[in-house]
């Protein structure tokens, strides 16, 4: 029953937000309370995770599992922590935010509440069908948020975003299809507990074509390159507050897909989709580290940063090292959750996203200037960061030539982020030099921020100390 609980809660708050049309305040309590709601529901079924699958009405479709409740986990976390942050940051934003028409606040707050009900929905999923609807459902529902300011840009960003991710997905269905024909023998009926059990039944040769299609497709939705084109341009234009669940939230939901159909790989397999997603991962570094060196853009900078990191995800997966992985996600959805935020405060109190332009962040808005500087060296692996202690784990555990590929290209992207950071922060006032008022305003805005990049350094530190005491 808690699972159908857990995907009914968000939904059912959208649809209170959509039909009462509610105005900005109450829909920012229904917000609040819906997230805080299922924060405190995931937390007690995280004492239990496996008896979500044996306490749901249809635990062949809907259930929890050690690794859902781990994703699940970080997804709703994610979100209270971005729920807070927007009831502070929507009212300056309408207050001081780029002029024209925005989205009417009735339908981005149920656009958000159902956006977490279909990432809930994707975890929750037992059913390789069932996660192809949800996955689908997540677009959909996410399309209006990047179209938050409507505009000519957000509004050509929030057409690619459907269009790329749609022939993906398109993609993921046939592939689906396949897998399907591949475990006919197994009458599995797509059931991944069932094909999880008897996974060297299945037919390799209709197996390998439907994860080539799945991995294309869900890698289009996860943003792995070169499947990555709509992520800059849907990052770049949607609000802080949407980029921090595009970035920390949406993307993981992909990647949990692209695990579970890797899970149920049969043994002739195992190694070709180890070495396809491996090839992924390092094309996707080699895209992000040409991008990243002089952007001019620092939420595009973000945006490849999240193609860095969701290939370094893939090569997770792909070397085996998947329990390493879930840390790397955590890490990374917390540190690029408060890397979005903190860039929506400086493009509030700026009005722009140029690098160029900016100059003297620490003088004019320290508070957002030290945050930033703070999550681009954590987003980089620097110590304390737990990505430094997970990214350092892969290289020891890679072979010699792809841990020094991996190292030289994470040495570029430190570089390229580094300069832009110093650029922006240091040095004397740009051109936008942020008004007093609108600086004053998202220097209120760091409570979060600060919070999750706190939490991240506990857990970088907590890390750090177990390999100091194995090296003892």
């Amino acid at each position: 029953m808690m699972p159908l609980l857990l995907i009914a809660l968000p939904l059912a708050g959208a649809v209170v937000c959509f039909v009462l049309k509610l105005a900005e305040k109450p829909a920012r309590v229904c917000l609040l309370g819906v997230s805080a709601l299922e924060t405190l529901l995931a937390a007690l079924m995280l004492f239990s995770p496996i008896a979500g699958i044996r306490h749901s009405i249809c635990p062949d479709w809907i259930g929890c599992d050690s690794v859902s409740a781990l994703f699940l986990w970080v997804t709703i976390l994610l979100f209270f922590l971005v729920s807070l942050h927007l009831c502070a940051w929507l009212p300056a934003e309408l207050h001081f935010g780029e002029e024209g028409e925005t989205q009417k606040l009735h339908i981005f707050f149920s656009c958000l509440c159902a956006f977490l009900g279909t990432m809930v929905l994707v975890m929750l999923s037992r059913n390789f069908g069932l996660l192809w609807v949800a996955v689908e459902a997540t677009t959909l529902v996410s399309a209006p948020l990047i179209l938050f300011h409507r505009g000519r840009r957000s509004l050509e960003a929030m057409w690619k975003y459907l269009l790329i991710c749609s022939v993906g997905i398109g993609l993921a269905l046939f592939g689906t299809m396949l897998l399907a024909v591949a475990s006919r023998a197994t009458h599995a009926e797509l059931d991944m507990a069932k094909l999880l059990n008897c996974r060297d039944a299945i037919d390799p040769a209709w197996y390998r074509a439907a994860f080539i299609l799945i991995l294309a497709g869900y890698g289009t939705k996860m943003g792995l390159a070169p499947f990555h084109t709509w992520l800059p341009d849907a990052h770049s234009e949607a609000p802080g507050v949407v980029s921090a669940l595009l970035s920390g939230a949406l993307l993981n939901c992909s990647l949990l897909g692209i695990v579970r159909v890797a899970s149920v790989a049969p043994g002739a397999e195992v190694k070709i989709v180890s070495h396809l997603l491996i090839l992924l991962g390092i094309v996707s570094l080699v895209v992000a580290a040409i991008f990243i060196v002089r952007q001019r853009d620092f939420k595009r900078m973000l945006a490849y940063s999240s193609v860095e990191h969701m290939g370094l995800l893939a090569i997770f997966v792909g070397a085996g090292a998947f329990k390493l992985g879930i840390i790397h996600l955590f890490g990374h959805s917390l540190i690029k959750m408060a890397l979005f935020l903190v860039a929506g405060n400086i493009l509030l109190g700026c009005g722009t996203r140029q690098i160029p332009l900016l100059g003297g962040l620490l003088k004019d808005m320290p508070r957002n200037a030290r945050l930033w500087i703070a999550g681009i060296l954590f987003a980089c692996g620097v110590p304390p960061s737990p990505l430094f202690v997970t990214e350092f784990a892969l290289i020891c555990r890679l072979n010699i030539a792809l841990s020094a590929t991996v190292v030289a290209l994470l040495f570029i992207i430190f570089a390229g982020m580094t300069y832009a950071t110093l650029k922006m922060t240091a040095g004397p006032s740009g051109e936008a030099t942020p008004p007093s008022e609108r600086a004053a305003a998202a220097e209120k805005l760091w409570y979060v921020p600060l919070a999750a990049l706190m939490l991240c350094t506990m857990i970088g530190i907590f890390y750090l100390y177990l390999i100091a005491g194995g090296a003892r």
